[in-house]
């Protein structure tokens, strides 16, 4: 696979507005009186009251019926006004931007219309999410549930879509972008006219990369047309593909559909979709790229799209601080009835969450990530996001590296997922040897065949062992906090031969693997009462080589004793970090912004323990005051004064040789440290 995260990163970012809404309207056909209590004065006062700057209107929805006049498309039959007008004018009178949302993936109407437009898997069968197709009409149908539509070129499908923005383009002048949804459900599209290209490409249709490669550059190609059509009426108009922006590993993410985006969303539902530390990731990497970042989540509770569903205030008011937090403009989510009134309940949740960003969002959005230390992503979740979570909750702030940038770090960290090109593995060594450090897990060191050990680690790989667990057994130098006896690796560990590097831990094997013919007692069967020859952690000058995928293993299992291990490795080769944070809890989060235009470091503390209720759902609940954090701060440039937001209290500092040391006033759910330099 190529490394397709090359950094590109600017100074200075211009952000979008801060203060956003998503609003959904997926209405039936079978629902009278759309829009009929629409109000242009009510609508005002849900935005003001939720102190909205920028809202996603709709102009077609799942359904597949538009909400103004349209020659090309299909007006909701129960709609008697231009919805779509109404709203804009609505907005633009309050100074209120709202991008018109058009559906893609998903429109029933056009699926029925148009059968050969759906999605077809490999056997010929339609592509759908949660649907029975042969379903009798009384059935209850699942959530979620809709045909899946290939808008590629070549397919009237994707003319259509086309004559249909242009339709909008012409019809409104005052335009302030698209928000177009539903690029990601289905990665591979054997349509005839899908069939028909990959034939003329030369693609093996059994070859399912290949295949899912080739729909991803051609949605590409379908996302480049739309972008330049609207460019070509509205040159300042925002557009957005969802969801190209996901780090996954699936074509549409290596292909770097992201591209055709004036600006990265990441779309979420922390309660439900990934949790709360899946933002700090995607933020990192898009800002990295340069562009401006759109953090989304939802004033649900439990899905997209719940009538009636509501998420507390304190966990939408955590939400949009961490968004700040971490450099993105903040969205939340909400459905309006089909009516067309809105539900002021829902703004005023919102509008609290709105006037505390009001404060601090000129801290936030238009800020770079910096920090010396790198995160290299191979898109294996579990990898990636084993290593993110422990730097999240060891508070050593990151940004996402590439080989382009690696002379802006001190330490490098690659999880444990075999992904090196020979020329990456070059570049890595080459900076090794000029002084730069390393972490790095297991097969991360390895060539994607996973034959060989690619970077200098100063050892040999032998092959993997006969066990599926085993433990390991510390020696001094990563002992603080560690336990002495053996600890046990839910995973067996890479066997590898130290070379010229010192063996930092070793591995103890069990007496047996647990089989029903080989057993002892309820689960692992115990170890040996000798060490193997094999290490567990071996350093060979800057680089420490991990035998076990901690990073991985901490990602499924939570493991304490594994994380304390990674920190202590990290403390043998990381001294002088940007930032560094003393006496926050581990559920608390740092993240370090430069404003480069403000001249200025934004050094953001967040703490808001997400607690697991119900059905695996994360809620944010207890605001408790956190006081005796201290901040240490290592920047090149000359600090002139610092102070904390909300309030601009102005706070002292001491400077301890080249470190700028600050003792943070006890603060609630977050707060923020100023440098101006």
């Amino acid at each position: 696979m190529q490394q397709v995260f090359p950094q590109t990163q600017r100074s200075i970012i211009e952000p979008l507005p801060a203060r956003q809404v998503h609003l959904d309207f997926h209405t039936s056909q079978l629902i009278p009186g759309i829009g009929e209590l629409f109000s242009k004065e009510q609508f005002q006062e849900a935005l003001k009251i939720g102190r909205v700057n920028h809202i996603n209107i709709f102009g077609k929805g799942h359904h597949g019926y538009s909400y103004f006049p349209t020659n090309v498309g299909t007006t909701h039959p129960n709609l008697d006004f231009d919805l779509l007008r109404s709203q804009i004018e609505a907005c633009h009178e309050i100074g209120v931007k709202c991008p018109i949302y058009f559906t893609v993936g998903w429109s029933v109407l056009d699926a029925e219309e148009h059968p050969e437009w759906v999605i077809k898997h490999h056997n010929g069968e339609m592509a759908s999410i949660n649907l029975d197709l042969n379903a009798p009409l009384s059935e209850v149908r699942p959530h979620y549930s809709w045909k899946c539509l290939d808008p590629t070129i070549g397919g009237g499908y994707h003319d259509y879509i086309i004559e249909s923005v242009k339709e909008i383009c012409e019809s409104y002048e005052d335009l302030d972008g698209f928000w177009f949804d539903i690029y990601h459900i289905i990665p591979a599209s054997y349509t005839d006219y899908s069939i028909e290209r990959m034939k003329a490409e030369g693609i093996d249709l059994d070859d399912r990369e290949a295949v899912e490669r080739s729909y991803a550059l051609a949605m590409k190609a379908h996302m480049k047309e739309l972008r330049t059509l609207v460019a070509s009426y509205h040159p300042e108009a925002t557009v957005y593909f969802n969801s190209a922006t996901h780090i996954q590993n699936k074509a549409i993410f290596r292909e770097r559909l992201f591209e055709m985006n004036t600006q990265a969303e990441m779309e979420d539902l922390p309660t439900t979709w990934g949790g709360y530390d899946k933002l700090p990731l995607e933020a990192k990497y898009h800002l990295g790229q340069g562009t401006p970042a759109v953090a989304m989540s939802g004033k649900f509770h439990k899905a997209w799209g719940e009538f009636g569903g509501f998420k507390h205030p304190d966990a939408i008011k955590y939400e949009a601080a961490a968004m700040i937090s971490f450099g993105a403009s903040c969205n939340f989510g909400d459905q309006l009835h089909p009516s067309g009134e809105m539900d002021l309940d829902t703004y005023r949740n919102i509008g609290i969450a709105y006037e505390y960003v009001e404060q601090i969002e000129e801290y936030g959005p238009g800020g770079i990530p910096v920090s010396k230390l790198g995160v290299w992503l191979t898109l294996d979740h579990a990898a990636d996001h084993g290593v993110v979570n422990m730097l999240l909750q060891l508070h050593h702030d990151f940004i996402v590296a590439s080989e382009n940038k690696l002379d802006e770090l001190d330490l490098l960290i690659i999880p444990g997922h075999a992904n090196l090109s020979p020329q990456q593995a070059e570049a890595i060594n080459a900076w090794v040897k000029e002084g730069g450090k390393l972490i790095v897990f297991g097969e991360g060191a390895m060539d994607r065949e996973r034959k060989k050990i690619l970077l200098d680690v100063g050892c040999e790989y032998l092959g993997k062992s006969e066990y599926d667990f085993d433990f390991t057994v510390i020696q001094k130098d990563l002992a603080r906090e560690m336990v002495t006896s053996p600890f046990l690796n839910y995973e067996s560990g890479l066997l590898v031969r130290p070379g010229d590097g010192e063996v930092l831990a070793v591995i103890r094997e069990p007496y047996f693997n647990r089989t029903y013919g080989s057993y002892s007692s309820h689960r692992e069967t115990p170890y040996k009462l000798e060490n193997s020859k094999y290490p567990a952690v071996v350093r060979s000058g800057n680089v420490i080589f991990f035998a076990h995928h901690l990073d991985q293993l901490y990602f499924e299992n939570g493991v304490r004793l594994h994380r304390q291990l990674v920190s202590n490795a990290i403390d043998l080769l990381y001294h002088d970090p940007l930032l560094s944070v003393l006496n926050l809890p581990s559920c608390g989060r740092v993240s370090l912004l430069k404003q480069e235009q403000e001249k200025r470091y934004i050094a953001h503390l967040l703490y808001a323990p997400a607690l697991l209720r119900g059905e695996k759902i994360e809620v944010i609940e207890d605001f408790l005051p956190v006081p005796g954090v201290v901040i240490e701060l290592k920047v090149p440039e000359e600090v002139r004064e610092v102070y904390q937001v909300p309030g601009k209290t102005r706070l002292d500092f001491q400077r301890e040789g080249d470190v700028i040391r600050i003792k943070v006033p006890t603060f609630t759910m977050h707060t923020a440290v100023v440098l101006n330099y």
